[in-house]
């Protein structure tokens, strides 16, 4: 720990026993301490755990990188922030007319800590992500009706093979090959079964990322002409398409 991260420490431990001595309740403190981070520019950043209770080895949560590259938790379920951070209203207004690629930064920077990401490789990789999309931007919303005051309806068909998925695989095979990269060596394998477009999506999100290797299984016979020649037509080595017979029940991993 840097001197200055120790005096800050120190001072929100201080903080917090003060807070303490005057019969504060937990809730307080926590609100005392949350202020005092943001502050002094510190991040508080969720851990995460599987809707179905595993939360690590110590039962606190697993970090945001060890959540990407493991996806489901290891009791099958899914896996999702122990908090969710929270903004003011003030911060919500600053976000109104951010283009896609800045909010989305602004959004997931709460959730991955910098010393796993750094926030000038969190937007690279946010800006590599949505570059191929067909409009500028990325997801527009579209204003139906007399003088555009109808539903409004959001687009998520521009990406690379026109599925709403594109839009967080995209973003998934950017992050596998930041985090491969850091260790000579290192390598992740995918493996998934599709009765529809998220094969053709994953494979889209981790075509040619070093490291990468991507096995898709698809019900031979049971997915569109389109989506099969999406999936079958790839031919980025780290790609592998197998067709199975019969239903995919009991094959998704």
């Amino acid at each position: 720990m840097s001197s200055s991260s120790g005096v800050l420490f120190g001072a929100a431990v201080v903080g917090a026993g003060a807070a303490i001595a005057t019969g504060l309740n937990e809730k307080s403190i926590k609100g005392a301490a949350d202020k005092l981070a943001s502050s002094v520019g510190l991040k508080q950043v969720p851990l995460y755990k599987s809707t179905r209770g595993w939360a690590g080895e110590n039962g606190k949560g697993v970090d945001f990188e060890t959540v990407v590259r493991m996806g489901l938790g290891y009791d099958g379920g899914l896996m999702v922030p122990t908090f969710f951070p929270q903004v003011s209203r003030s911060t919500l207004e600053s976000w109104y007319g951010l283009s896609f690629q800045n909010l989305a930064y602004e959004v997931i920077s709460l959730y991955v800590p910098n010393s796993q990401v750094s926030p000038e490789e969190l937007r690279g990789i946010i800006n590599r992500s949505y570059s191929g999309f067909r409009h500028e931007e990325v997801t527009p919303v579209i204003r139906t009706g007399a003088e555009g005051k109808g539903p409004k309806i959001l687009e998520l068909f521009h990406g690379p093979t026109f599925a709403f998925k594109d839009v967080a695989l995209q973003f998934l095979g950017n992050l596998f090959e930041h985090f491969i990269s850091r260790v000579e060596g290192d390598k992740i394998t995918v493996l998934g079964a599709t009765s529809g477009d998220t094969g053709s999506s994953a494979i889209y999100g981790l075509r040619g990322k070093k490291g990468v290797d991507v096995f898709i299984l698809f019900p031979e016979g049971r997915v569109s002409s389109i989506q099969e020649r999406q999936m079958t037509t790839v031919l980025d080595e780290n790609v592998h398409c197998v067709a199975v017979q019969g239903k995919l029940e009991g094959k998704k991993a």
